[in-house]
């Protein structure tokens, strides 16, 4: 219903006798300024029929997420804030101190308070490397776009 073929419109409603290269150049030339209006009403159209067709749903969320940025290997991630349970280290006594090192990497993994049962999020949003400032607004803004109302999420790299 939306596609239109100016051209063939043209040669339509012309008639037979006057379809000379230089009337049908001169008709299209007319016909440029509508066009562009034309084609920034389906550009339009087809922004808004994508976003309609996404919801704050996970799968959804995520795929809007991945064709934003990152179309190629599709990296970025939302999982369920609080599925991580907290290990407490302690000692048998507090007279020495505790040293926590991996003898193999040097280092250890911890996770953000954002990962853990009973935090102040309900999803956290991975990302696979340290976004710029500016990527990382628009990431935001395509989140709260999408997301629930009242739902809350961090974005962390993972």
């Amino acid at each position: 219903m939306f596609e239109v073929n100016w051209s063939t419109v043209i040669n339509w409603l012309m008639h037979p006798l006057m379809r000379t290269a230089f009337n049908l150049n001169f008709l299209n030339a007319l016909l440029m300024p509508f066009k562009d209006v034309y084609n920034a009403f389906k550009l339009f159209r087809d922004t808004n029929i994508y976003k309609l067709s996404h919801t704050g749903q996970v799968c959804y969320l995520e795929g809007a997420l991945n064709d934003a940025f990152d179309t190629d290997l599709r990296r970025l991630r939302i999982e369920d804030a609080g599925s991580d349970e907290i290990i407490l280290l302690s000692l048998d006594t507090d007279e020495t101190p505790l040293m926590v090192d991996d003898d193999i990497t040097g280092a250890i993994l911890i996770h953000n308070d954002s990962a853990y049962f009973n935090s102040d999020y309900d999803f956290i949003v991975i990302i696979p490397y340290a976004f710029s400032s500016s990527e990382l607004y628009r990431l935001k803004a395509l989140v709260d776009y999408y997301k629930l109302a009242g739902k809350r999420y961090d974005v962390i790299v993972g």
